[in-house]
């Protein structure tokens, strides 16, 4: 007897691509479904911050339009352009809103769509879950397409809402639409970027910072076309950001712009499923780095380990804080002499150096956060439970790690203070700014070291609420930028860390607030550590 063996007709190839999907629509359910809650936190907080951002600006900023006026020629001013700008159309307060907001608004959209990325590629091989999930019966590709197909979803809901969100501050219904598809449109482009990434290296928080990369590229690229003429020349053509603000919202408006996003985003979405096809699971493009057979004498103890483990990301916030700090203190030259409502007659250029100092001490407690949040992800993935297996105790881990984190949030801010002095000294011609500045960055620290102690706290008590951490830092941001122009009671505002050392004038020094805050730190690290002894590890 014999058989033959014939080959299947039909279309194969076809086949073989409809195998790599199977699973795709119950891959994105889980997604939605595990996202629900983070998702909506985003779309809430980003649409509700339109309304918040313009009439902020409204009732400190421009309440009359001599202040319109004055603003609008700030905003005019090249160095305010590489921070916002530019300003299209007529003079209006909704013109002055997208002039001052819109980049913050794009790089919101941006970060959502590279975490949601990451979250449901790289992070899911590194925990293992892709593994599992593959053993069913899911294609190669269907995690990656159900990561994308969400993003796809969250763009359209964020350009939904805040189209919403603009109208209701007076813009026109097809303006307001066109704002909405900028940041979908924007938020789209760095989904694909990540999915790039997300091949490329082993881990979320390298796919995350490769994607950063490029996003703070565009940001510097739109900055430096802004410098080089009122509407944008031609290095703004060049960043993914300016694209989106080349559709010219309140001006000449245009639409075609944003396909320059969408083709982009198409074209590294399909260089990403070319790159998933030519790596195993749980793999990457660029293979780590083997490291040392036996480890130096020097990384014998708790605290030399733990700063091994976050030596890559203080060196990358610290290179990210040098290069932010020149940039916005070479803006300092252009304001100073500038009055506006917000800083009641004080000098623009010293209030200006003053914000921004604050504002490095509001990405400094990001830095906290993610760093002790980055512990919890460690115990849940059982690399911690080697570590105490040997004589290293629960108490010695906890403190050498935060520790580390604390000496990085005392250091993070005198660099980018530093170098925040160096930008304004160089933009006035005053040498003295950059002791003066580099002393305020740092007398700061007290605050972010709550913000720091809080996550902490989390981690012993209540392990699986650590990332309300978030909540606090965001929370405390409001408070101290926008509550006291929303006519909210002092004491509420108060409420928030950030609000009890003083902005103005630059460099003051507040003794009481800094020992309460200090201690108010010490405090909540002693709890967390209580928390830590009395709970099994990974059992929160």
């Amino acid at each position: 007897m014999t058989t033959t063996v014939t080959r299947a007709r039909g279309r194969t190839g076809s086949r073989a691509a409809s195998s790599h999907l199977t699973g795709t629509g119950a891959m994105v359910r889980l997604a939605l479904r595990r996202d629900r809650i983070k998702l909506t936190l985003w779309l809430v907080a980003i649409t509700a911050l339109v309304p918040r951002f313009y009439y902020a600006a409204v009732n400190a900023v421009v309440p009359t339009p001599e202040a319109l006026a004055e603003a609008s020629q700030m905003i005019r001013v090249s160095f305010m352009r590489v921070l916002g700008g530019p300003l299209f159309g007529e003079v209006t307060t909704q013109s002055y809103f997208l002039a001052a907001y819109w980049v913050e608004f794009l790089l919101a959209a941006a970060i959502m769509n590279m975490m949601l990325v990451t979250r449901h590629t790289r992070a899911e091989e590194q925990t293992g879950r892709a593994e599992l999930i593959r053993a069913a019966v899911v294609g190669r590709h269907a995690q990656l397409t159900a990561a994308l197909i969400v993003a796809v979803i969250s763009n359209a809901a964020l350009a939904v809402l805040t189209t919403a969100a603009t109208i209701s501050i007076g813009f026109p219904a097809g303006s307001a639409l066109l704002f909405g598809a900028s940041l979908a449109a924007t938020g789209l482009l760095f989904a694909g970027v990540t999915a790039v990434t997300a091949q490329v290296t082993e881990h979320p928080r390298g796919a995350n910072g490769l994607a950063g990369i490029v996003l703070f590229t565009a940001w510097l690229l739109r900055g430096a076309g802004a410098l080089q003429s009122q509407e944008g020349g031609p290095l703004f053509w060049l960043s993914p950001i300016g694209w989106s603000q080349q559709t010219r919202v309140l001006g000449d408006e245009r639409w075609w712009p944003l396909g320059l996003s969408v083709v982009l985003a198409g074209l590294l979405v399909a260089g990403a499923y070319s790159l998933a096809g030519h790596r195993d699971l749980g793999a990457s493009l660029v293979a780590p780095r083997p490291g040392r057979a036996s480890a130096p004498s020097w990384l014998r103890s708790p605290f030399t380990l733990a700063l091994r483990l976050q030596q890559a990301a203080i060196v990358a916030w610290g290179a990210a804080f040098l290069a932010v700090g020149l940039v916005l203190g070479a803006m300092t030259g252009g304001m100073a002499g500038t009055d506006l409502p917000i800083f009641s007659g004080a000098d623009f250029g010293r209030a200006w150096i003053s914000l921004m100092v604050f504002t490095g001490s509001l990405y400094t407690g990001v830095f906290a956060v993610l760093s002790v949040i980055r512990l919890r992800a460690e115990e849940v993935r059982g690399r911690i439970a080697p570590v105490l297996a040997g004589p290293t105790g629960r108490s010695t881990w906890y403190w050498s790690s935060l520790l580390v984190t604390a000496l990085a949030v005392v250091v993070l801010p005198v660099v980018y203070g530093a170098a925040l002095g160096v930008g304004a000294a160089l933009s006035t011609g005053e040498s003295g700014l950059v002791g003066e500045v580099t002393w305020a960055s740092l007398i700061r620290a007290p605050e972010v070291l709550v913000l720091l102690a809080v996550p902490a706290a989390l981690l012993g008590l209540a392990p699986r609420a650590v990332n309300a951490a978030w909540a606090v830092l965001v929370y405390s941001g409001f408070m101290q930028v926008l509550g006291s122009y929303m006519n909210l009671p002092g004491w509420l505002v108060n409420t928030s860390v950030l609000s009890h050392l003083p902005w103005h004038p630059l460099g003051s020094f507040a003794p009481v607030a800094t020992v309460v805050l200090t201690v108010l730190a010490a405090a909540l690290a002693i709890l967390g550590l209580y928390g830590l002894r009395r709970r099994d590890l990974a059992a929160g």
